[in-house]
């Protein structure tokens, strides 16, 4: 949505899969293009996700916030509504392992 954060996100986390899935299946080489209204919050949140989600899969262990630190040396604002967006963050990350 616009504002705030989805009721589930489970969705998101296919649609997350779905994009990566079809990156590889046309040999795309570099990174993911995203960009929502701002540029910076629902954009962060599938980047931050995409991150987490693909780190968790070849380390077993990310920091959420961490993560978000350090796409803010990059792109400041990123993931807007701080609480309810990392709360969401953190809640998709558990949920997906």
């Amino acid at each position: 949505p616009e504002q705030g954060v989805p009721k589930s996100g489970d969705g998101f986390i296919e649609f997350i899969g779905q994009v990566h899935k079809t990156k590889e299946q046309f040999g795309q080489e570099g990174p993911i293009t995203v960009h929502c209204s701002a540029g910076v919050g629902r954009s962060g949140v599938f980047i931050t996700l995409s991150i987490v989600l693909e780190r968790m899969q070849y380390e077993g262990v990310v920091d959420v916030f961490q993560t978000v630190r350090t796409l803010r040396t990059q792109r400041p604002g990123m993931v807007q509504t701080e609480v309810s967006e990392l709360n969401f963050l953190s809640h998709k990350k558990c949920r997906f392992f």
